[in-house]
């Protein structure tokens, strides 16, 4: 077996609602303590004690810290597919190239076919899917040779191509029909 062209790509969270939402109650929260705890003005008609502040702060940070570490890593080589999506899964998942009864690049929507994003459960029919908000609605659809199907999301699906062309060329991965 030839080399293959590895492929290496991190996709973070690029939900902005997301975003808003966590540094919006954050904020929230930081003004209700510079009134409150450092300025000496009751925060609201009835102010919560001032560790009661600095607590849900400090959960809104941590809160914070969480979304920013969620990424999704996906990397190929000769050996197989490689993913792990933090801080979700313990460790890194393996699908060698002979699992595989198929590969491809397909449309996909993530909110209708899977209910969202991150490591979903989709139906029979569409499988399972691992994503992160990525801004392609493109993803590398895998069927193993048991009938699963997992779907892969990628920002960059045409680096995929090249590298299931290549599979192809070699008899690895069967061209679709």
């Amino acid at each position: 077996m030839t080399t293959i062209t590895e492929f290496n790509e991190v996709q973070r969270l690029h939900r902005w609602w997301v975003w808003l939402a966590v540094l919006a109650l954050n904020g929230l929260i930081l003004y209700a303590i510079v009134q409150q705890v450092i300025l000496g003005n009751p925060f609201g008609n009835k102010p919560a004690p001032d560790m009661v502040l600095l607590l849900i702060e400090a959960f809104l940070l941590l809160l914070l810290l969480f979304v920013f570490s969620i990424r999704l890593k996906t990397s190929f080589n000769e050996k197989g597919i490689f993913y792990r999506y933090y801080p979700f899964q313990f460790k890194t998942t393996c699908i060698a190239w002979q699992e595989l009864s198929d590969a491809y690049i397909r449309e996909y929507n993530s909110f209708y076919e899977f209910g969202g994003w991150g490591i979903r459960l989709g139906t029979q029919k569409a499988g399972r899917a691992i994503n992160t908000s990525a801004s392609s609605r493109r993803g590398l659809q895998l069927q193993f040779k048991d009938g699963k199907l997992l779907l892969i999301g990628t920002s960059d699906p045409d680096s995929i191509q090249e590298i299931l062309d290549q599979l192809m060329a070699e008899g690895i991965i069967q061209k679709r029909i």
